[in-house]
């Protein structure tokens, strides 16, 4: 029940983002408008009956007694209204975006479907619930508002139509039909242009006609090219076309249905095929308007809702650019790594671990492109974006590719990420690049703060790592780790003695073990100073009381 309520709650939310002044603006409009409303707050007294429904039948199931029935008021379904406009007594101010209108009944009919699939789902316990009235108002009428939409738009293509063809000739007043001459192809058309020219075309002027199968058969297209070819095609559709297509990636998480749900992956790759290849001049224009390709620092909306409209504040902070910065100065060191302003600790201290058991991985994953743009190489299952390789875990390896744009606080003008500079005060970036690749694959960087070290060590090195008990691990099993090539972290308690000197509810990397005095070497992730390089030789038996678990993953170097 708590499932179906959420799902009612979210179902008329495509339609109602496009119901606006935008789309279409009479007196049929506000009709309708007032229509969707009366669908919408029933949807909501549904969801609420639900939810109340879920809180019954969870009481009866604690106290093992059978569910009291709901008694809701009858709700009758009145039958549904024409929704063909009756025209105005006197003119009125009418305007309307045809393809606005014409993916407005699409969501339309797509609202209705999915409701007769919540009511066959809800059956007669949710009917007796009174949770169906929204949904049975959706189900009866959203169809026929899109059939009426699309009359409508019928009707008026044909009348321009019309109005567009010119009057017969003499000559064609007599020819017959079956001796028409025909036509030379148009000029311009992708048969007889090149490779931008025929983009153009697929992609057109409006984000609303391009569809997941359009998308992805355009994507299949940018990736058959040769690098330089890709570049100059990149370059060819600077401006409108450019702009079309980033909100139309945008908006194809909205309008999947199984049919396409495959395609998604290849989607959602485009943003990074084009910013990896695009012309240099052109890699900040890419970012921004490509969604998710610059990771927010806070998180913000779905991003159909951003399509459509202003994007989300990003409050504070501001982007700075490293352009002619070092990505390495003399490759890749632990003390090269530094936290900054976010509880990253734990990714930080696996990136640590990783750089010390096999910093040439970390070279090999992480890849200068012409464009001074970087692809990260990651791993995950979830398998959000096409995968090029599959990891020891089975997980699939991510390739992110991110600009050296950082996010700073506008205030202060410190940024907020990992430091930018290396021990000896040299600018080297590799660290933060790392971070926001991986900022860019949860979904920002307020999404990167607190997290499970060994999940981390999986998304560095698509290999298996698991956390194990403090009581569980003794000082030779670390040593052991460690000369396997192997990364051991460790995480300390919410509350820690006051003797230990380490950090509550932080992550450190395991650099060192040695079993005959029984220490450790630990490295906190923060920023070492000239004064301090935050590596510590401790007691395994003094600090293990204060840990609340140890982390342990493997590298490429094991076996």
């Amino acid at each position: 029940m708590r499932q179906a309520a959420e799902q009612i709650l979210l179902l008329l939310g495509p339609v109602i983002v496009l119901d606006d002044d935008l789309t279409w603006r009479s007196p049929w409009q506000q009709r309708c408008h007032a229509r969707i409303e009366a669908w919408a707050s029933a949807l909501a007294a549904g969801a609420r009956l639900a939810r109340e429904r879920a809180d019954v039948l969870d009481l009866a199931a604690t106290a093992d007694l059978a569910a009291v029935p709901v008694s809701p008021e009858r709700l009758v379904v009145r039958p549904p209204e024409r929704f063909w406009p009756t025209g105005p007594a006197g003119p009125v101010d009418v305007r309307f975006s045809a393809e606005r209108l014409a993916e407005l009944a699409h969501r339309l009919r797509a609202a209705g479907h999915e409701a007769v699939r919540l009511l066959a789902r809800l059956g007669p316990t949710g009917r007796a619930a009174g949770v169906c009235h929204g949904l049975d108002l959706v189900a009866a009428q959203a169809g026929e508002m899109a059939e009426a939409i699309d009359r409508r738009l019928t009707e008026i293509d044909a009348a321009e139509s019309l109005a567009r063809r010119p009057a017969p000739s003499p000559d064609q007043a007599w020819r017959p039909a079956d001796r028409a001459v025909p036509r030379p192809a148009a000029r311009g058309s992708a048969a007889s242009e090149g490779p931008v020219a025929g983009l153009a075309m697929l992609i057109g002027t409006d984000p609303l006609r391009l569809g997941v199968a359009e998308l992805a058969e355009i994507a299949v297209r940018l990736a058959r090219l040769a690098p330089g070819e890709l570049t100059s095609v990149i370059g060819g559709l600077r401006g409108r076309p450019l702009e079309v297509l980033a909100a139309a990636v945008a908006l194809a998480p909205s309008r999947l249905d199984l049919s396409t749900l495959r395609r998604l992956p290849a989607v959602v790759a485009l943003g990074d095929l084009i910013l990896r290849q695009a012309p240099p001049p052109m890699v900040s224009e890419v970012a921004r308007l490509f969604p998710g390709l610059e990771p927010p620092v806070v998180e913000q909306g779905p991003s159909w809702s951003r399509a459509l409209g202003p994007t989300a504040s990003t409050g504070g902070f501001v982007r700075r650019g490293h352009s002619r910065s070092p990505v390495w100065v003399r490759g890749a060191t632990a003390a090269d790594v530094g936290q900054g302003r976010l509880g990253d600790c734990y990714f930080l201290a696996a990136l640590l671990g990783v750089v010390h058991a096999d910093p040439g991985l970390l070279r090999e994953n992480l890849r200068e492109n012409a464009n001074g743009t970087v692809t990260v190489t990651l791993y995950t299952g979830r398998g959000l974006r096409a995968a090029s390789a599959t990891g020891s875990a089975g997980r699939s390896a991510v390739e992110i590719t991110v600009t050296r744009s950082l996010p700073v606080d506008r205030r202060t003008g410190q940024e907020i990420g990992a430091d930018t500079d290396n021990a000896d005060g040299d600018p080297e970036l590799w660290p933060a690049l790392y971070e926001k690749a991986y900022a860019r694959l949860v979904g920002s960087y307020a999404g990167i703060e607190g997290g499970d070290p060994a999940a981390a060590m999986r998304q560095l090195t698509g290999a298996e790592a698991v956390g194990v008990p403090p009581a569980n691990v003794e000082v030779p099993d670390i040593a052991g780790r460690l000369a396997a090539g192997d990364v051991v972290t460790v995480v300390t308690r919410n509350r820690t003695g006051g003797g230990s000197a380490l950090v509550p509810a932080h992550a450190y990397a395991i650099l060192g073990a040695d079993e005959h005095t029984g220490r450790i070497l630990l490295r906190n992730p923060w920023d070492q100073t000239a004064s301090d390089d935050r590596l510590d030789w401790r007691s395994w038996e003094e600090i293990r009381a204060e840990l609340a678990g140890v982390q342990c993953g493997a590298t490429r170097r094991r076996g």
